[in-house]
């Protein structure tokens, strides 16, 4: 739901706040690694900025692996807090994943989060996040996962203990790669490495 330009000004401004402080952030760490400058983010955060560009906004949800929408529109600290109450793994904040049909997946590889936030549908994911998206599942993938299923994705990630490698081909589609250490070495020509798999949701 869009609000007014007074709400939304009131809303980034609260938002990032917020982000910075549950974050484990500084406004210097903050703008230098968003890419935001230090007079800009003063000149939001004291108020002083009416019509805060897209541009911004897009560099801050981008880092935070939240979406522009919910930035600019809502009140990210309340519905975290709501989240927060559903997480199996205690008090985790959840991000907004951006899920992605099978059929479109390579193609937007690499594409922005925050733009992809905005195309398709999103699922929570609770836990440390950066670069993650959702893959729904189309068609039998190694008949292991079946059309509805979703896997939680980092993108272009070497996977870590037991995750799965998804990797991409002409020839095979999407396929996957159990031994890390293969994975992190060996490349076969036109393979591409999609990322790791951190999260299984079996229909």
């Amino acid at each position: 739901m869009k609000v007014s330009g007074l709400q939304r000004k009131e809303n980034i401004i609260n938002n990032i706040e917020y982000l910075i402080k549950s974050r484990g952030e500084t406004k210097a760490s903050f703008a230098n690694r968003t890419g935001v400058t230090r007079a800009t983010l003063y000149k939001i955060l004291e108020g002083k900025v009416s019509n805060v560009q897209h541009s911004t906004i897009t560099r801050i949800a981008d880092f935070f692996g939240v979406s522009c929408e919910v930035i600019e529109n809502s009140d990210l600290e309340h519905i975290e807090s709501i989240e927060k109450t559903l997480s199996p793994q205690g008090d985790k904040n959840p991000a907004a994943i951006p899920v992605i049909p099978q059929s479109e997946f390579v193609a937007h590889m690499e594409n922005r989060i925050g733009h992809l936030v905005t195309q398709y549908p999103l699922t929570w994911y609770f836990g440390d996040v950066s670069n993650m998206i959702a893959l729904l599942v189309e068609k039998n993938i190694e008949n292991i996962f079946h059309p509805g299923d979703i896997l939680i994705i980092k993108r272009k990630s070497i996977p870590e203990k037991k995750q799965l490698a998804l990797f991409h081909s002409e020839g095979k589609g999407i396929f996957f790669k159990k031994d890390s250490i293969s994975v992190s070495h060996t490349h076969l020509p036109g393979e591409l490495l999609l990322g790791a798999v951190v999260e299984e949701r079996i229909m």
